[in-house]
């Protein structure tokens, strides 16, 4: 099986950044094996640490410690990429690695065969024992040397563990997933998500409600503790950010889709149509209404006073023509703000006149329009549908209802006319 190390930053420019191997048993045989191939390696890896430099081993996203070089290599590429020591590990203990260690880790977890006989830095065997001398027995003393330096690092300094709360007493203030919003502290980061707070992990830390202010004595070179933060994303070519996309026709939805000029099409389940025709007939079958209704929930209009005949054979078609004449926008915070969609739903309603007996409905149908279009744009649109066949029926009149609205206050709904297959006959 080939492997790949991968060495990054400094090493690859002066080592090369991949080397392939092939069934390499662990991480330290592949440490051990670069070792073999440049000596020079191995050199800066036992001096590293005299410079303030560590390294990270990284397989499959995880920061390998130095227990973890003897576990199976497996196919994933291995990473080592030097650090500046001092700069963090991630909450555990040897993260950060020593040079001198992962050459130690080599020798003490890496396969007896071969060992590092004949490097020239002092390892040497008479009777194929192995003997360590020189920088080989520093390296081997690097890792104990670590370790027991972690401990007492951990020991001074110990880092917050968050608790993870459960059970029918416990709270869940620290859960992200759910977590709800009470006063007071809530965590020691940023108040919800229940992670670990560090003083120094970068330019610039955000800290929640009740974190610790550290005080540091001496120089010291770290970020700040910030109150609060904001990102803003600004278009220079609309600095004052006027509407949050170009307004027109073509933002226009009904029913969550763009209408066409063709024939009728189905919206979620109604049949609609743009237009730009002037219907202005008003006859027996088609009627002018010519009326504007208000933007707001709960405003109506009824034509009862101009009923429409109903004959045998034009049951089918029965249209509305509407038109948005001053505009279709809801500022963000009010007049000058910034423009966003604005939507109304209108419900239509045909009642029926019969020979004897009161109005009853025979057919309703409703849509949503939503979009962002200026004062000085329109939008025409027609609106088609159905209603009971009765064989005594014999006028009918129709309702328009705006049954809710968003939008900017002395917008309304032109509706212009109505009648039967307006489009066929009169358009």
């Amino acid at each position: 099986m080939q492997q790949t190390v991968r060495l990054l930053g400094d090493l690859g420019e002066r080592y090369g950044a991949e080397h392939e191997y092939y069934n390499l048993k662990s991480p330290a045989e592949a440490i051990k094996l670069l070792c073999i191939n440049k000596p020079e390696f191995m050199q800066e890896l036992c001096e590293a640490h005299e410079h303030g430099i560590g390294y990270r081993v990284i397989q499959a996203g995880t920061d390998l410690d130095y227990p973890d070089l003897a576990l199976p290599l497996g196919s994933h590429d291995l990473i080592v990429t030097p650090v500046v020591t001092g700069s963090g590990g991630g909450g555990g203990v040897g993260r950060i690695l020593a040079g001198v260690g992962l050459i130690a880790a080599a020798i003490v977890l890496g396969p007896a065969a071969g060992g590092f006989i004949g490097l020239g830095l002092g390892l040497g065997s008479a009777a194929g024992a192995g003997i360590i001398t020189g920088l080989a027995a520093t390296a081997v003393g690097a890792i104990g040397a670590s370790l027991v330096l972690g401990g007492i690092s951990e020991i001074i300094a110990p880092q917050p563990v968050i608790p993870n709360l459960r059970g029918s007493f416990a709270s869940n203030r620290f859960l992200s997933a759910e977590s709800t919003s009470t006063d007071g502290p809530q965590s020691v980061t940023r108040g919800l998500d229940g992670r670990q707070s560090y003083a120094y992990t970068g330019a610039a830390n955000t800290v929640g409600v009740g974190a610790v202010i550290p005080v540091a004595y001496g120089e010291v070179l770290s970020g700040s503790h910030l109150l609060s933060a904001t990102v803003e994303v600004a278009d220079d070519s609309d600095p004052l950010k006027t509407a949050i996309k170009a307004p027109g026709p073509q933002t226009i939805l009904i029913g969550g889709e763009v209408l066409n000029f063709g024939s009728f099409q189905s919206a979620s389940g109604v049949d609609v149509r743009r237009t730009n025709n002037t219907f202005s007939a008003d006859v027996s079958r088609v009627k002018q209404k010519r009326a504007h209704i208000s933007l707001v929930s709960g405003a109506t209009s009824s034509a009862k006073s101009k009923q429409v005949d109903e004959r045998s054979g034009a049951r089918d078609s029965f249209d509305f023509v509407f038109e948005l004449q001053d505009g279709l926008f809801d500022p963000v915070s009010g007049a000058g703000s910034t423009l966003v969609d604005a939507f109304f739903t209108y419900r239509l309603t045909i009642f029926g006149n019969f020979e004897s007996g009161p109005d009853q409905v025979i057919g309703s149908s409703q849509a949503t329009v939503q979009g962002l279009l200026l004062a000085n744009q329109s939008y025409k649109w027609m609106h088609r549908m159905s209603h009971g066949d009765q064989s005594n029926l014999n006028k009918v009149f129709p309702e328009v209802e705006i049954i809710e609205a968003r939008a900017f206050p002395g917008q309304s709904l032109f509706w212009q006319s109505y009648g039967y297959e307006q489009f066929e006959r009169y358009g």
